[in-house]
């Protein structure tokens, strides 16, 4: 138990920068060319529900945390891929929507079993928008503006969070979100390793 708190501990904590080098990435770029916009709304769907779920059931934070951070690093990420492809009213829209579900829920104004339905929604979820995020790589055959850092440490967090789920709350639904995670996210990095080749030929050429 106490390692599992440890471990739980230190994902929260490094989920406090797990997207600054995709956010860093993007900024500087003025772009998130290569980015599936609808992947990352799915994804973040997914992360909102863990984090509503898991906080509507009273689990201790480090158990949740990183969900947290990272679902405030995705709003970020997403109102960046608006902003740089000028579409900044969405963008706008898009952070008040999120605001306001937030409140929504802080408040208890959504029932438990509605949560618990859209954390096992975000099954299917995740399972979408990881595909379409490797299907984007696949035909481009390069991973653009994606942060390898950032996927690595999706890939060992979600693979940490398998083991600190089943001690600390045996929750079935989590378990299989985290396993399913870390598959999809094993694959994009892998396509990483495939397209890195790509990548420094295009930088070559420009």
């Amino acid at each position: 138990m106490v390692m599992s708190r440890l471990l739980g501990l230190g994902i929260t904590v490094v989920s406090l920068l797990l997207f600054i080098p995709q956010i860093l990435k993007i900024q500087f770029a003025q772009s998130g060319e290569g980015i599936s916009l609808l992947s990352q709304l799915l994804g973040l769907f997914a992360c909102f529900a863990v984090t509503f779920y898991s906080y509507a059931k009273g689990y201790v934070f480090i158990q949740w945390g990183d969900s947290f951070f990272v679902t405030i690093q995705m709003v970020i990420i997403i109102i960046q891929i608006l902003w740089f492809s000028s579409r900044q009213a969405y963008a706008a829209v898009f952070l008040a929507f999120c605001w306001t579900i937030s409140c929504a829920v802080m408040g208890e104004y959504i029932p438990i079993d509605v949560l618990a339905m859209l954390q096992a929604i975000s099954i299917p979820v995740v399972i979408v928008a990881k595909f379409l995020q490797i299907r984007a790589n696949y035909q481009r055959q390069s991973t653009g503006q994606l942060s390898v850092i950032s996927v690595f440490l999706q890939f060992a967090g979600c693979l940490a969070r398998i083991f600190t789920s089943l001690k600390e709350t045996g929750d079935q639904l989590m378990i299989i979100t985290y396993i399913i995670a870390t598959l999809l996210n094993g694959i994009i990095f892998v396509q990483f390793l495939l397209y890195w080749s790509n990548a420094e030929m295009k930088k070559k050429v420009s």
